[in-house]
């Protein structure tokens, strides 16, 4: 797992709310930001994001990572 691009999907997805809006940005195809944040999810043993049929909101430790990670994308300059 790519885990700068893993943890740019992630803010992606959080700040759009939405896998398909993310994955327009970017090109890609919605399953792909999916399996990005599984993954992530995984990797970390935390649920980041709460996905209903209609909104996709992150969850408490979801807001804490958000901040981090535009944080340190700022500072990258991504």
């Amino acid at each position: 797992m790519d885990k700068l691009k893993a943890l740019e999907t992630f803010v992606s997805v959080a700040t759009r709310g939405s896998l398909t809006a993310a994955a327009q940005a970017e090109g890609v195809a919605p399953a792909l930001m999916g399996r990005r944040i599984d993954a992530l999810e995984e990797h970390l043993g935390v649920k980041l994001l709460v996905r209903t049929t209609r909104r996709i909101t992150p969850t408490h430790e979801g807001s804490g990572l958000l901040e981090g990670c535009q944080r340190l994308l700022s500072d990258l300059g991504n």
